[in-house]
This record gives structure tokens, C-alpha cells and sequence, in this order.
């Protein structure tokens, strides 16, 4: 390592203190989850007196900054575009220092002339380079070697921009330290204690004092001890030193020596159900544990006292459930928030009766609408918001738990930080509401957020939802006739606080005039009211992901979106709970098939959907040509690894310009006639929930001809 001279002051302060120099270990130049910079081991006592980051060669609008941590706590950060912090670190042998560079890449203050180094001026003490990214275009240090430091000296606008400095110097003292080779672990657990104690008296530490267990009685005087505990518990220990100079001094670490350790932890099943709802809950802690405290609400009042118990949830919400473990020499806890769900009562078991996309669609362009009314278009597109078609991007695994392992990895509205982004679904239905509604969609925010429009009109006073950083939370603006009285409604929580998976929705109520927003079936954030029963809304087609034609502003430009639904009620929190709890069984097509010397053959449904345990469910084929062979093709998966869609007329002719959808599992001969009804009887076996079907047509004839595909959905 190379070190650089000090300046006049500070070599005159230190010879004055009689100081002499640090010596730090080599640093090893790391990520450290930041920004490139460096870490090291102290092998010895110091202080460190000054941070500084040169700031001669920085430009106007330039940010930077650092952190220092100590053992992986952070204990100084610098603010915006410091230059030089005078500071008091001091640091242990032993001790593990980061410098962070980058921070804090928000910082906005622009960068002013600093030249604490005096142009060259020689420094005495020990200093580190770390390497520093900046906010300038293409301009990024990502080397923390020092030895861009040329001959001992810093030489300005050489390279040295974006570096921090480190300024150290001995420190004067007896300062207690100590070290155990082991610190958890079974009885009898042997330990063996090391001093490490740094003092700046010449003569060193004359004495040493362990008290092993902090009963108050020295266990062991000599520098380094060794000692077995033959019992659990958790140890603190305590080392009293002494020297000439400075006296005595002691240190005590606090629950330093845990033996015969336990960990708490538990599962549950189910975690998400109607009332009554029983739960069982089945205990994994480790360390041998002898006795159970189970909370199954959090109320902070024991509920069971067995290993594994059940409980039966009677009334619906959200509840988090603690337990508390002890095998006699320790004990230990842990509380799971919100794990069990509990639906309420309702008899809101039809899909949205306006807008319902579950995005399901393997691939495509094109999107069903499920709703149970016919008020909106069977069908959107995928696009910019103006109808322009959209490559295959817009689709993504939702990864959410209620869907299977047999999802073909394509489930819900992906998040794609492009321009032009494929994200925004046009469902080409003239908004037109009057009195109550609910919309509602699943969320999952991906990139940093920006303003976005998860989803609205372009017209009406370009009514919208969205959200931007000056605001606290998702804001339903302009939204009909709220605009003359409360002129937006605004979620409790900002979107970019919460991580993962997450339910929005939005209940317009007309009879009682309120607007509220829910996050996880929870009211977030205060009511807006408004006069009861004067809610109406007509305005331009409405657009998911974003609520018009903006291509930089669309939610799925930094979100995953999924189950986006529009009912034409105010729904209950335990309504939204329901919605929230599972998609509802459907069919919709895929694919655009390929015509025969009829039609196009197509593919749909009856019998009621394809919900667990549907006997009568049916497979319903029309289209398709007579006195030829025909076959319905059913599979699990439509991957493929790439393959599909594949080209038949790639392997026969008389299929030029037809795709297969699928590679079947089972395929089923037909009888050859124009139309044809297969049922396809759904099992009773709950594990189908969130599973996925798909069904596609083929006629064999002199020109072959397929429909489109069908996924079947199952609840």
C-alpha cells in the first residue's frame, strides 16, 4: 500500500501527540451491494479522523457520495456532494471497515471546487482510494486501487476523480477487546477466549480478569483463557485489564456465548380460506424444544399450549400468528404477519361484470374479457394504448401462489422498462359508468417507479389513475362527476413502499357517497366523500397499464400487473377478499386457426366453467368438414421450448399456413362430422385450483384446417 505525506497542520498534530504511523492491511476492492469500493480487517487500534472526497475535477450536476460501516453497521454517511468530514471512528483489531462509494445516487447538490489536498501538498497519514460511480453519462470508477496516486502525491484531473480518502491516526489508551473462537453450540460447549486489547502504554497490560458468565467472580487471570459450559443458557462475558498508565478498564459483551441455541418457526395449512376456516399448524423449530406458546391472532394472549394444534378462524380478515418456544435453556419467538387469510361471507361468486382480464393467454397479441356481461368487448388488444399490435414481451409468470406448477410461464401483463413498451391493453369499450363500481388489479413493481397509469380514458378529463413521486400514494383523479367534489381519491400507501405480490382496488360507493382504497383487502388510507347518488362517467375506450396513447408514462413500464377486474358494484372488503382469493374458471381462445374448404374450424365451451368437480363440462367444435378424419388435441403445457407455435406445413403440405398451438398429451378421434361436442368432466380433486388445459381442433381433409386453441382455466 502506498502511503501519502500530510499536510503542515496535521503533521504538526500528530507530532505534537507523539503519534507515529498506522499501518492498515492491504484493502481487497469489493462490490459491497453498492458501488464498487473497498473493505479491510484492522490489525490494529486507530482512529479515523477525516473522510474526503475530492471534488476538483467534478462538473456541474455531478452527484456522489459514501458510507462507512464498521462490522456491517453503518456509522457515517456523507451528505450530497460533501468534500472532507472530520469524524472520530475508532477501530478495533479485528474489525471489519467498508467505504461505500454511491451511496446515495439521489443527491442533487451540484459540485463545487474543493481542494483540500492543496494541490499536491503532502499527507502523513494512511490513505485508501475507493472507487466511486457517478451520475454523469458513461462516466464510472470502478477501480479502488491507490495506485493511480502518483509518486506519494495526488495528482488533480490525473484519474483521482470520484476517489474517497481515508485519514487515520493512532489512538491513545487501554481499550478492552476479545475475541471467542465459537459462539453457539451445543453443551458441554468448550470456548476459547483470546485478548485482544490494544493500550498505547509501552509497558502494556499488567493484568487480565475473565469473568466468563458476568456472576461477578473472576473465572480465569491469564491473558487468554479457555473454559467449558457444561449448561445451556446465554453467557455474557466480561474482561477487566489493566496498565500503568491508564488504570483499569473493563468490557463487557452481552449474551456473548449462547449454548444449547433454539430457533423458532412453524408452517400453516391452509393459509387462505372461507369462514369457518381451520388452520393447522405444525411446529419446525430446531433446538430440541420442550414447551409451545402458540398466539394464533397476535393479540399478545396464548391461545394453545401443544406442539401442533389447529384453529378454527371464525370471523374474516387478515391474522398473524406467534409462537413462542423454549427448550429449558433458552428461548426463542417469531411472528408471521398477515399469514392466514379468512374471507368472509358473500354472495359475490360471478366474475366482474364489466372488465375482467386474467391474462392468462399463453401468447398472442389479443386478450379475453371474461366478464359475466356482455357491457365491454369480448376481446382487446395488446398494445401502446392506440391498438398497434405488441410483440410477445407483454406476457410474464405472475408468480403468485395460487398458480400451479403447470402455468405455461406466461401469466399476467410483464413489466417492460422499454420505449416503445408492449404493456398497455386497449380493451375497446367506451368507458360508460353510472353509480357504484369497483376496480381492482394485482400488482408486482418491478423497476423505479415514475409517473404511471395503471389504468384509464384518455378523454373525460383524461381521467385516470396514477401515481407519481410527488404524491403519497395511487391517486383515481378526475373520475367522472368526483371532479366537482373531491376531484381525486388517494391510496394510505405509496405503491413503492410495498414489495412483491399486492391487491389494489378502489370501491366507488354511490349510495353512500364515499371512495376507498384497499391494499390486501384492507382499507388504506381515509375515505373520499362525495354527494351520494350523482356518480356518472362517459368518456374515450379504456386502456389498462396506462390511460392513453403515452408510451413513457404506462404503469407496465415499471410494473407486473395481473386480474385486472371492473365490477359494477361497490364491493365489500369481504367481496374483495373473494376476488382476491382465486381467479375464476374460464375459457378463452388463443391463436387465430387456420381455414379448411369450409371455415375456420372454432373451438369453445359449455356446460357450465370449468370450476373443480364440473361433470357436464363440454368441449364444443364447429366449423369443422364432414366425412373427413378430425381429432381434438388436449395438452398441459403450450412452451414448447420455443417450438411453439409450430408451422404444420412445415412437415405436410396441405396445411400451409397452419400452426399447431400445442403438442398434445391426449388426442382425441372425432366422427368426421361438421360439428362435434366431447365432454370433458372435471374432477373432484382440489389439487386442480389455478391448473391449466389447453384444446385445439385439426381436420385432416385435402386442405387441412385448424381452430384456434382453448385454455381452460380450472378453479
Amino acid at each position: 500500500m502506498k502511503t501519502l505525506s500530510l499536510s503542515a497542520a496535521a503533521a504538526a498534530l500528530l507530532a505534537s501527540a507523539a503519534l507515529g504511523q498506522v499501518t492498515i492491511p492491504p484493502h481487497a476492492s469489493v462490490y459491497n451491494g453498492f458501488s464498487r469500493g473497498f473493505n479491510f480487517v484492522a490489525n490494529t487500534n486507530f482512529l479515523i479522523n477525516q473522510l474526503d472526497l475530492p471534488l476538483d475535477a467534478f462538473q456541474a450536476g455531478d452527484t456522489a457520495s459514501y458510507m462507512v460501516r464498521i462490522n456491517g453497521i453503518e456509522v457515517l454517511r456523507s451528505v450530497g456532494n460533501a468534500g472532507a468530514i472530520s469524524t472520530s471512528l475508532l477501530v478495533f483489531p479485528g474489525d471489519v471497515v467498508d467505504v461505500i462509494g454511491n451511496w446515495s445516487p439521489a443527491a442533487t447538490t451540484n459540485f463545487t471546487a474543493h481542494n483540500s489536498y492543496g494541490n499536491g501538498a503532502p499527507y502523513a497519514t494512511t490513505i485508501l482510494g475507493v472507487a466511486h460511480t457517478l451520475n454523469r453519462t458513461g462516466w464510472q470508477w470502478d477501480i479502488g486501487d491507490p495506485s493511480y496516486m502518483s509518486g506519494g502525491y495526488l495528482a488533480p484531473g490525473s484519474g483521482q476523480l470520484g476517489r474517497v480518502f481515508m485519514y487515520a491516526v493512532p489512538q491513545t489508551g487501554l481499550f478492552p477487546s476479545f475475541t471467542a473462537d465459537v459462539l453457539v453450540g451445543p453443551s458441554p460447549l468448550t470456548v476459547n477466549f483470546t485478548d485482544t486489547t490494544y493500550t498505547s502504554d509501552p509497558g502494556g497490560v499488567t493484568s487480565w480478569a475473565w469473568d466468563v458468565d458476568n456472576d461477578g467472580t473472576t473465572d480465569y487471570t491469564t491473558q487468554n483463557c479457555t473454559h467449558t459450559y457444561n449448561t445451556g443458557g446465554k453467557f455474557s462475558v466480561k474482561l477487566t485489564v489493566t496498565d500503568v498508565m491508564h488504570g483499569t478498564q473493563f468490557l463487557t459483551k452481552i449474551d456473548y456465548i449462547v449454548v444449547d441455541p433454539i430457533t423458532a418457526d412453524f408452517t400453516a395449512s391452509p393459509t387462505l380460506g372461507t369462514a369457518p376456516l381451520t388452520v393447522s399448524f405444525t411446529d419446525t423449530s430446531s433446538g430440541n424444544p420442550i414447551a409451545w406458546q402458540w398466539d394464533f391472532d397476535n393479540d399478545g394472549t396464548p391461545d394453545s399450549f401443544v406442539q401442533n394444534p389447529s384453529h378454527t378462524y371464525t370471523t374474516a380478515g387478515r391474522y398473524s400468528v406467534a409462537l413462542s418456544v423454549t427448550n429449558g435453556a433458552n428461548q426463542d419467538s417469531i411472528v408471521k404477519t398477515d399469514l392466514i387469510t379468512v374471507v368472509g361471507a358473500t354472495n359475490n361468486t360471478a366474475s366482474a361484470g364489466i372488465l375482467e382480464f386474467q391474462f392468462n393467454e399463453p401468447r398472442g397479441v389479443t386478450v379475453n374479457n371474461t366478464a359475466s356481461t356482455t357491457l365491454a368487448p369480448a376481446t382487446a388488444v395488446v398494445g401502446q394504448g392506440n391498438g398497434t399490435p405488441a410483440a410477445s414481451p407483454w406476457q410474464a409468470d405472475p408468480g403468485r401462489p395460487l398458480f400451479q406448477g403447470n402455468e405455461p410461464g406466461f401469466g399476467c401483463l410483464n413489466a417492460d422498462n422499454t420505449s416503445p413498451y408492449e404493456g398497455v391493453i386497449d380493451t375497446g369499450w367506451p368507458i360508460d359508468i353510472v353509480g357504484s363500481h369497483t376496480v381492482m388489479f394485482w400488482s408486482n413493481l418491478v423497476n423505479t417507479l415514475s409517473t404511471c397509469y395503471p389504468f384509464g380514458s384518455g378523454s373525460g378529463g383524461s381521467a385516470r389513475c396514477y401515481w407519481t413521486s410527488s404524491v403519497v400514494g395511487f391517486q383515481l383523479r378526475d373520475w367522472g362527476t368526483l371532479t366537482g367534489s373531491a376531484n381525486y381519491v388517494t391510496s394510505g400507501t405509496n405503491p413503492s413502499t410495498v414489495t412483491g405480490w399486492n391487491h389494489w382496488a378502489v370501491v366507488i360507493d354511490d349510495t353512500a357517497g364515499t371512495a376507498q382504497w384497499y391494499l390486501n383487502g384492507v382499507a388504506d388510507g381515509s375515505p373520499t366523500l362525495f354527494t351520494p347518488g350523482t356518480f356518472t362517467f362517459t368518456g374515450g375506450n379504456f386502456k389498462i397499464g396506462s390511460y392513453s396513447t403515452l408510451t413513457t408514462s404506462g404503469y407496465t413500464r415499471y410494473a407486473q400487473m395481473d386480474d385486472f377486474r371492473l365490477y359494477g358494484s361497490a364491493l365489500t372488503p369481504a367481496e374483495i377478499m373473494t376476488a382476491m382469493g382465486s381467479e375464476h374458471p374460464t375459457t378463452g381462445t388463443f391463436g387465430d386457426g387456420c381455414s379448411g374448404p369450409v371455415t375456420t374450424p372454432t373451438i369453445g365451451a359449455s356446460g357450465g366453467a370449468p370450476a373443480i368437480g364440473n361433470a357436464a363440462f363440454t368441449i364444443e367444435l364447429r366449423g369443422m368438414e364432414a366425412g373427413v378424419p378430425q381429432a381434438l388435441n388436449i395438452a398441459a403445457f403450450v412452451v414448447g421450448g420455443g417450438l411453439l407455435p409450430f408451422d404444420l406445413g412445415s412437415v405436410l403440405p396441405t396445411f400451409t399456413g397452419c400452426f399447431a398451438e400445442l403438442f398434445p398429451d391426449v388426442s382425441v378421434g372425432l366422427a368426421g362430422t361438421a360439428s362435434a361436442s366431447v365432454p370433458v368432466a372435471i374432477p373432484a380433486i382440489p389439487a386442480l385450483a389455478g391448473a391449466h388445459a389447453y384444446a385445439q381442433a385439426i381436420v385432416l381433409g385435402s386442405v387441412g384446417a385448424v381452430s384456434p386453441a382453448l385454455d381452460i382455466n380450472i378453479q
